[in-house]
């Protein structure tokens, strides 16, 4: 006998719109995973200062999942007090307004898969309260990181621990997501589940010649204090003095400006080191089939799509030993070096050179374990079977 779908509210903290249009695309795509075997409502509410009327509620299906955007009057008064009381009540104006539109469509909701604890875990929190749905709670913010030292309000502390304590289940991306939370103090039954990738958009090329110039790829919002890119570049003008037998291309939606004055002051750019603007996931995935490996350096990390996104492709990886990622990159697809340690990384680099030479790494291991554990298919089943934990 055929299972009965069940129907699922995604709420979230972040998630895409028209203001932000890739804030918490790894939401969406979580989303987009659980639709496979279940009806998907996603419901997202923020202020936008283009908006006409006091709210405007739109509705469209992005990829089988039926989307609730609501956004509402970005306040600007004066006066803090009155300030943050008319964001706080045109937010939760927003939700009301953005459940009504729901229910119309959905009828009974099974399950809420809450995004990010705070603020919206609020909205999870007080339908379990009053209408008794369940909800989990997946979290990806690298804000718990302990290495980060993120400073989190009293207020925030307090929203989080209740939004947490009163989940069926809360879903770090990473283990030690997990362990950064438990050392905030955030009390929850934990299961880890992993992000997801689209491993029918993001798989190997063909083998390339080993004769050309090998190319490395970095893919960020490019955004220094974390992603360190001025280390990257150091890197890349240490080992061009001992081999030009390569190009590091640096992709990413933030400001290059301060990256190409850097880059022109160590005599690489545009010679070795090269910058890219904003991309589609669809043009990323092709620049990944037309590279031969991923590089991260961060000061800090989760478990970046961008990361699973690569191992889909095949690319093997050099990354700074932080966050999950070392939970998933072994010796088979990729190097790992400590974070900031610029000397570490040049010799990665010149290792990975070598190895790439030698088709050292092979591309149909690194696809297998990508399908394998973030696939859309895989991540769905394990998030399908947490729910059937308490449904």
């Amino acid at each position: 006998m055929k299972e009965e779908k069940l129907t699922v509210l995604f709420l979230s903290s972040w998630y895409p719109s028209r203001v932000m249009p890739t804030l918490g695309n790894f939401v969406q795509k979580h989303a987009e995973a659980v639709a496979i075997h279940s009806n998907v409502f996603a419901l997202f509410a923020c202020s936008d200062s283009g908006c006409k009327q006091p709210f405007e509620v739109v509705e469209s299906t992005v990829n089988n999942v039926y989307t609730v955007n609501v956004y509402y009057k970005k306040v600007e008064h004066s006066i803090p007090f009155i300030a943050q009381f008319q964001k706080l009540s045109r937010y939760l104006k927003a939700y009301k307004l953005g459940l009504e539109a729901v229910k119309k469509k959905a009828g009974t909701i099974d399950v809420i898969h809450h995004n990010i604890l705070y603020p919206s875990g609020i909205i999870a929190w007080y339908l379990k309260k009053t209408k008794g749905i369940p909800y989990v709670v997946s979290e990806h913010w690298t804000g718990y990181l302990a290495y980060k030292k993120t400073k989190i309000s009293a207020f925030q502390k307090w929203v989080s621990k209740v939004v947490a304590r009163n989940a069926d289940l809360v879903l770090p991306v990473s283990e030690d997501l997990e362990n950064a939370m438990k050392q905030q103090g955030i009390s929850a039954n934990y299961e880890v589940v992993y992000n997801v990738t689209d491993t029918r958009l993001f798989y190997p090329s063909e083998e390339k010649s080993t004769e050309r110039k090998v190319k490395f790829l970095h893919i960020s919002t490019l955004d220094d204090a974390h992603k360190n890119i001025s280390g990257m570049l150091e890197a890349v003008a240490a080992l061009y003095t001992q081999r030009p037998d390569f190009e590091f291309w640096f992709v990413g939606d933030g400001d290059t400006t301060p990256h190409i004055h850097t880059a022109k002051k160590l005599g690489i750019y545009n010679s070795v080191a090269f910058f890219d603007g904003t991309k589609t996931t669809q043009e990323v995935a092709e620049l990944m089939r037309n590279s031969d490996c991923f590089v991260l350096f961060s000061n800090y990390e989760n478990l970046p799509c961008v990361l699973i996104e690569a191992m889909a492709s095949g690319l093997p990886v050099i990354s700074s030993r932080v966050g999950g990622i070392p939970e998933h990159i072994t010796e088979d697809f990729g190097l790992l070096v400590p974070p900031a340690d610029t000397q570490a990384l040049v010799s990665a680099l010149a290792e990975m050179l070598e190895a790439i030479r030698q088709k050292k790494y092979d591309k149909k291991l690194l696809n297998d374990y990508a399908r394998a554990y973030f696939s859309y298919e895989s991540v769905s089943q394990r998030i399908h079977e947490v729910y059937r934990q308490f449904i």
